[in-house]
């Protein structure tokens, strides 16, 4: 099973639906058999610029890290402005200080890293 996006020709679609990638869908809307979205890969820069890469600021002394809200907060004295400037390095830094970054590990249905389904089935 896995998220799988499907579009009718009458123009209703549903969007993260659970399915085999061989199931056959039937409309809810008019009962027409419904297709599956292939969405085009959007082309990416390997490398981020400074607008898009995410920014820490670390004391390159003790190791300590801040995480500003914004691009142009100001550095403590002391500290290094360290950009981030591809998902390589995110995933090295991550790794390396036992933390995750919540906007890339959030999916289209609202749900974290560290959410759990709660309940009975």
């Amino acid at each position: 099973m896995r998220s799988i996006d499907w579009k009718c020709s009458c123009g209703r679609e549903d969007l993260d639906a659970l399915a085999n990638v061989e199931d056959i869908r039937a409309c809810p809307s008019c009962g027409a058999a419904m297709e599956q979205i292939w969405w085009a890969r959007r082309a990416q820069n390997a490398q981020w610029d400074d607008s898009v890469s995410v920014l820490v600021h670390v004391d390159p002394k003790t190791g300590d890290v801040r995480y500003p809200g914004r691009h142009d907060a100001t550095v403590k004295p002391g500290y290094e402005r360290v950009y981030l400037r591809s998902l390589q390095d995110v995933n090295r830094f991550e790794r390396q200080h036992n933390v995750a970054n919540e906007r890339m590990h959030f999916d289209r249905n609202g749900r974290g890293l560290g959410d759990q389904i709660v309940g009975s089935h």
